[in-house]
């Protein structure tokens, strides 16, 4: 078997069995919801310090709505992987 060809075994392998674990309903989402508010709560904070010591620094531009709302998608981006923990899709 070529090594394309396992890895793409090993990713359809990966995925159904995500796929068989998730929560399927609201009922068993909801033991994972303050870990998820936890994560967030701790990214956004991360964010705001940010935005906090960027302001502190005297530059103009930390105090507008725009950069605001683009650190915040940031964080959330670059971490949504964590924030999701356990109900993230496997990296393929």
């Amino acid at each position: 078997m070529g090594k394309k060809k396992r890895e793409e075994k090993l990713k359809r392998k990966a995925l159904k069995e995500w796929e068989a674990r998730r929560p399927k309903t609201f009922r068993q989402f909801l033991p994972y919801l303050p870990g998820i508010f936890l994560r967030t709560t701790l990214v956004m904070t991360a964010a705001v310090t940010v935005i906090v010591v960027l302001g502190a620094l005297g530059l103009p531009w930390a105090a507008h709505f725009w950069f605001q709302f683009a650190v915040y998608l940031a964080f959330y981006l670059v971490f949504q992987r964590f924030i999701m923990g356990p109900l993230a899709p496997p990296k393929v």
